[in-house]
């Protein structure tokens, strides 16, 4: 197993009609613990939070809670438009006893300043608690152009509870700055196919959709950058850029890890299910991609037992 600490955005459990159907959850929990998984992330992006009720994303996460292996993290997004909901969704993650509550910024019209954007994310880790508290930074879904470095700077005072962020942008340089901005703070990188970069800024643990199925892959990769074999990572992490050069939208992406995992469903609403172009996508990627995870995943289990 490698240094690195890689968690997995959890995928919304569906049944055939598209209903959630939360008695799928212990098999994807198993699956994540088998591939090397040491956390989760409820009702992100992946999770297809915004095409969620409130009751559908509280069943999801007690469902991750009940499964959840010995050792095994967890993390929930909360986040919403409305502060009520999502100060109770916090306030229900932190009595569940889950390890990270996140939010994103408000993201229909962004706050005018900073301090705006501080004190709603204030109210959020309030109604959570001691939990620790992390802010989710992902630009190309929330349209937000404040920088993260300013925010968690800024917020040091305001929530005392902030513990980390969950960075989801191909900015390296502000997460160069994030770093020297909050050095306490801990950064789950969220582009997976930028992982080898963010390596080499330092970054130590990522959150992301592609290690449903590609865990191995990755463990792999660091590995390989750790040993200082950095061509190898580069090779051992293509699948990763591959994916992303095709991929679509979240409904892909949820499809492909469909065939790397346990079926959960297509996506719902606009994002789901895949045209017959993508599917043929996807069907040439798969069994490439599980050979690649079969090596890797045995050769990561030579070296545990030595």
């Amino acid at each position: 197993m490698s240094r690195f600490e890689f968690w997995a955005a959890a995928l919304a459990p569906y049944d055939g009609a598209g209903r959630v159907d939360v008695s799928r959850v212990p098999d994807q929990a198993e699956h994540l613990r088998a591939i090397g998984v040491s956390g989760v992330f409820v009702n992100g992006t992946t999770g297809e939070f915004p095409l969620l009720t409130i009751e559908e994303r509280v069943e999801i996460l007690e469902a991750w809670t009940e499964a959840r292996p010995d050792g095994f993290s967890i993390g929930v997004q909360v986040g919403g438009l409305p502060i009520e909901p999502t100060r109770e969704l916090a306030a229900h993650a932190a009595g569940l006893g889950v390890d990270l509550i996140s939010s994103v910024a408000p993201y229909y019209g962004q706050a005018p300043t900073v301090s705006h954007t501080i004190r709603w994310l204030a109210e959020v880790a309030d109604a959570a608690g001691a939990t620790p508290f992390c802010y989710y930074q992902i630009p190309s879904m929330t349209g937000s152009t404040q920088r993260p470095s300013e925010i968690l700077a800024a917020a040091k005072a305001e929530i005392p509870t902030l513990d980390a962020v969950k960075y989801t942008d191909e900015d390296l340089m502000e997460l160069d700055a994030i770093q020297r901005a909050r050095p306490d703070v801990r950064i789950f990188f969220g582009r997976d196919e930028l992982l080898p970069a963010a390596l080499a800024t330092g970054a130590e643990s990522a959150i992301g959709s592609l290690y449903n199925g590609l865990a191995p892959l990755a463990h792999a990769a660091v590995d390989a950058f750790d040993s200082g074999d950095v061509q190898r990572a580069h090779a051992l992490h293509k699948p990763f850029r591959d994916i992303a050069r095709v991929a679509t939208g979240p409904g892909f992406v949820k499809e492909l890890m469909n065939e790397l995992g346990p079926d959960v469903g297509p996506a719902r609403g606009v994002w789901g299910p895949v045209n017959a172009d993508d599917r043929a996508v996807i069907d040439r990627l798969v069994p490439s991609l599980r050979a690649m995870i079969a090596e890797a995943s045995a050769s990561r289990g030579t070296a545990d037992a030595a």
